[in-house]
């Protein structure tokens, strides 16, 4: 009977042992834009559908790179990855790992489409800005992504300053750098 129980035990502790590394391969819808965010720190995340959600108006956020992946903006990407569970994440850390299997599309979205990035945010980061530079010294969004703003820089620095929540509506001009067309602020 002792054999039977030590057997079932080493059973069990390698079927749990696999499944905490376990690693499937799913299909990945990525967004044309980067969204700001906070997780350890400001960042900018690439926006993601995966399963049903493929093809909806929902997206999540991925805190963590995807490897061999190199993003551009401007483009719409199906990809076809591995993702793994991360038996150990770091706290606030992804509980998946993914890498680039196979880049099934990549469709270039026109320059026309707008889309919306907060820029300030007093309730979800410290600082509340997720803008660097000045209108003189070009706005960027946190150093990556280039503003311009045209005839906007003024209103965008006052809002940046008496506002708790601002955000802009854009438009792409090339892969790091877009176009601000409006201001939304509360």
């Amino acid at each position: 009977m002792k054999k039977l129980l030590l057997i079932f035990n080493i059973f069990l502790l390698i079927s749990c042992s696999k499944d905490e590394n376990a690693s499937e391969i799913v299909d990945l819808r990525i967004n044309h834009f980067q969204q700001t965010a906070v997780g350890l720190a400001q960042q900018l995340v690439i926006q993601i559908q995966e399963g049903d959600n493929i093809g909806s108006d929902d997206w999540s956020y991925l805190y963590s790179n995807i490897e061999g992946f190199d993003y551009e903006s401007g483009f719409i990407y199906t990809l076809s990855v591995e993702k793994r569970k991360i038996s150990n994440p770091l706290q606030d850390g992804s509980s998946n790992q993914y890498i680039l299997r196979k880049v099934i599309s990549k469709e270039k979205v026109d320059n026309e489409v707008t889309f919306i990035i907060q820029l300030k945010s007093v309730e979800r980061s410290d600082p509340p800005s997720f803008i660097t530079g000045s209108s003189s010294s070009n706005y960027r969004i946190l150093d990556k992504i280039e503003i311009e703003c045209n005839d906007l820089c003024g209103s965008l620095s006052e809002k940046l300053q008496t506002e708790d929540e601002v955000s802009g509506i854009f438009k792409h001009v090339d892969n790091n750098k877009i176009s601000l067309i409006n201001i939304i602020s509360e």
